[in-house]
């Protein structure tokens, strides 16, 4: 039962998004016109576009899935779909996982987007399988902190406020090691552990806890 609830809740939003194309269209639209800004703002020197371009890419990545976290909950709160799946004889915390597995997968197609745009505006090599292996393990921490915090504001009357406000320092420690890291798998030619096993394991570390924490509180979350 409790892998079937994780099943069907993804399967549901990813039906739903199917049909609707909101979630994914509002956070590729939003990566879209950012990545283009980013890059026509700093045509005049583009070395220097190219050394900050994976900084860039984290804060394209954190906006777009702080809009895609509040749009999906938006949807659920709107047809009082979230209630119900609340009434249903499930476990909290495999609701919680079913939401984080749908909102990580479409924020990591997001990501496949991105890593393109970014190895064609930039020249730099994001499509590395080390670099895009490790902007999943970020991105899977964020939806897990994003999961809960949105879970937390979805009922208050400024959700679209409080969000960023709750999230973005809360996800700041992976992000900034996230960061650093995928700096040095794009720019170093032959990276090695010893530089980025530090931040790597940082994240690792924080994608547990926050799992964790999101499993074993979400039931206490939403009951308020």
């Amino acid at each position: 039962m409790f892998w079937r609830t994780i099943r069907a809740i993804l399967w549901k939003d990813i039906t739903l998004e199917r049909h609707t194309g909101q979630t994914i269209s509002i956070m590729v639209f939003f990566s879209l016109a950012a990545v283009v800004t980013f890059n026509l703002a700093l045509v005049i020197d583009l070395s220097a576009a190219r050394n900050v371009s994976a900084g860039l890419l984290w804060v394209t990545i954190l906006l777009a899935g702080t809009l895609g976290l509040n749009r999906s909950f938006s949807v659920e709160h709107e047809n009082n779909s979230f209630d119900a799946l609340l009434m249903a004889p499930a476990d909290r915390g495999a609701i919680y996982l079913g939401k984080v597995a749908s909102i990580f997968t479409f924020t990591f197609l997001l990501e496949l987007i991105l890593l393109l745009l970014f190895t064609v505006f930039f020249n730099r090599p994001f499509l590395r399988p080390a670099a895009l292996g490790l902007i999943a393990l970020g991105s899977l921490g964020f939806v897990a902190a994003g999961v809960l915090v949105t879970a937390m504001t979805i009922q208050t009357r400024s959700k679209e406020v409080l969000l960023p406000i709750l999230l973005l320092p809360l996800t700041l420690p992976a992000v900034l090691a996230a960061s650093f890291a995928t700096a040095q798998l794009v720019f170093l030619d032959n990276p090695t552990w010893e530089d980025v096993g530090f931040a790597v394991s940082l994240v690792f570390l924080y994608d547990v806890l926050m799992l964790l924490a999101g499993f074993y509180t979400f039931r206490f979350v939403v009951e308020e």
